[in-house]
């Protein structure tokens, strides 16, 4: 971590906007604690008062990166919060005691990946999420954000194997039953399984569906 340059961006729309703007090179990252315009997967809105907005640059993504990412980030909370249980509700939010503490959006533009990352650290935004302050954490801002920075390049070591396994370990959705959203249509069934590149398998009264997460999120949990 010593080599990577951590850019604050001051308050800013959107931290995946600004590393772009700014031309932050991979390996990389920008961060704020003042993000107001912040976007989340499918032109979902996340604004960053009392939290950490994290954009780390990439030379490239993976089919595993979003499983990797999301499952180092959950071991690195729970260290921080080793009294509680962080969970991952696919495809790409952490959860403790039923309530969103973060957020990962992984978009590929003008050539390099953005992974960011919304913490909440000091407060949540809305009543369905938590903070980390909530469950006893201690430290700075900035120190969430090294923490993020790290998880993510740590993720990109990770082989498939690990991610995988790692993502299972904290998955909380795998044997609920679920309303999900796929495209314009809901449909609703029990989880069976989540596999290594995201997709849904839910067993439906129709049979088994294959859900990937491009296009649908669960709406009930």
């Amino acid at each position: 971590m010593d080599d990577v340059q951590i850019t604050n961006v001051g308050r800013v729309a959107s931290t995946q906007d600004a590393a772009l703007l700014l031309n932050i090179l991979p390996g990389h990252a920008c961060v704020s604690f003042e993000q107001f315009d912040g976007r989340g997967r499918r032109g979902n809105e996340w604004n960053g008062e009392g939290g950490v907005a994290v954009t780390v640059v990439l030379q490239e993504s993976s089919p595993i990166l979003p499983i990797a990412v999301a499952a180092t980030l959950a071991s690195s909370v729970n260290n921080v919060l080793p009294q509680v249980s962080v969970g991952i509700k696919w495809p790409n939010d952490l959860y403790i005691d039923g309530k969103k503490i973060c957020g990962i959006l992984i978009e590929q533009k003008e050539g390099v990946c953005l992974v960011g990352v919304g913490m909440n650290v000091a407060c949540a935004p809305i009543k369905t999420a938590a903070s980390m302050r909530e469950f006893g954490y201690e430290g700075t801002l900035d120190m969430v954000a090294s923490m993020v920075v790290a998880s993510v390049l740590t993720a990109v070591q990770l082989t498939e194997m690990q991610a995988v396994t790692s993502w299972r370990e904290r998955d909380i959705l795998v044997g609920t039953m679920q309303t999900v959203l796929s495209g314009l249509n809901t449909v609703s069934g029990l989880v069976l399984d989540i596999d290594p590149r995201q997709n849904l398998i839910l067993q439906t009264e129709l049979g088994i569906l294959t859900l990937p997460a491009a296009t649908a999120s669960v709406i009930t949990t």
